[in-house]
């Protein structure tokens, strides 16, 4: 039997003549929890919407639980599904009766859907807040009946748009340990739309970045932030040096420098180095170079060296030599795995 609860072939949406979601084709399997990351305005939620079924795709196919995810079996599908929005939706009633609504179309008796409500509640450490009014809730308090309001449904696929988005710091964490708890203790498949990118680390097994329609890398967490495989997803992750080079031969040169290079690696690159990976001293056994701004931010001091290509630096500030200035020679350098090659775009 297959492990893959859901997967999509050449999933496509267009409004009118524009295409907002290109061909896409991944896979997810039972268990796992998938981070969505990508700017505004990227797809993510017009993924999340075919996904879940509140829109149609313009062409490719959505299989969940080994079904085509069609008008059909559309009913069926979601019945075994939850989601949760970006924005607490709230009844004026209980926080018991609120979770019990969950289960409301489900055909189960009105004693039983309480019971497993108020079941609901004290797993999740909330039995204090039953009687409660929901409009007495905080946002995070809110947002956790919600999540709470789809988990008595007991799903085996969930779906979550930006689910700490409108959150304090403490709350989000509350709901994210939810997120987990779910996922350790039943096992639910969950796909997790968030502009975090701190979150999506923390919650996912794979994370799939998104760009301008299209889902340009999926990996884990350390495949996407330490191996990107194109300056946009450094970019997007945050590597702040990113240079067109050229490799052959194990080796690749960009402004004058060499360094090592995958065996495989042919043509125009990129060469992607994160600032705080980048060591500077001021003896000469690195690559030469003169300092061109220095200026504290926060913890740390940044600073702009040019070694005939310019290196962004970000050095702790209780690391910082603070006899450095503005026109001083100094020399770079970094361990080898600190260095990315991957696609030029």
């Amino acid at each position: 039997m297959t492990n893959t609860v859901l997967e999509t072939e050449n999933l496509t949406k267009a409004y009118g003549n524009k295409e907002v979601l290109h061909p896409t084709s991944f896979s997810v399997v039972k268990g796992e929890i998938l981070a969505v990351i990508g700017p505004s305005g990227a797809g993510k939620s017009t993924l999340l919407r075919l996904l879940d079924g509140l829109e149609s795709p313009t062409a490719g196919t959505i299989r969940i639980f080994g079904e085509p995810f069609v008008r059909a079996s559309r009913k069926k599908i979601r019945s075994r599904m939850g989601i949760l929005f970006q924005k607490t939706v709230l009844f004026d009633r209980s926080v018991v009766d609120n979770i019990a609504l969950g289960l409301s179309y489900r055909r189960i008796p009105r004693a039983e859907q309480k019971r497993r409500a108020q079941e609901t509640l004290a797993k999740l450490g909330m039995s204090e807040y039953a009687t409660r009014s929901a409009r007495t809730l905080s946002g995070g308090e809110g947002q956790r009946v919600s999540f709470a309001r789809i988990l008595v449904t007991r799903p085996e696929l969930l779906f979550l748009d930006e689910p700490t988005a409108n959150l304090d710091p403490l709350a989000a964490k509350d709901v994210e340990e939810m997120i987990l708890q779910e996922n350790a203790e039943n096992g639910t498949t969950i796909i997790i739309n968030t502009h975090d990118q701190i979150q999506a680390q923390r919650l996912a097994d794979r994370v799939a970045v998104i760009l301008d329609g299209s889902i340009v890398q999926i990996g884990t967490p350390d495949e996407i932030w330490y191996h990107p495989a194109t300056a946009s997803v450094a970019r997007f992750v945050g590597f702040q040096n990113i240079f067109i080079g050229s490799a052959n031969d194990g080796s690749v040169s960009f402004g004058g420098i060499v360094l090592p290079a995958p065996a495989d690696r042919k043509g125009l690159v990129s060469v992607m180095i994160r600032a705080e990976d980048i060591i500077l001293t001021k003896n000469t056994s690195g690559i030469p170079g003169i300092i061109r701004s220095l200026s504290r931010r926060g913890a740390f001091v940044e600073m702009y060296v040019d070694c005939g290509q310019e290196f962004f630096l970000r050095i702790p500030f209780k690391e910082h030599d603070s006899s450095l200035s503005v026109g001083d020679s100094v020399s770079l350098s970094w361990d080898e795995q600190a260095v990315v090659i991957g696609g030029n775009e």
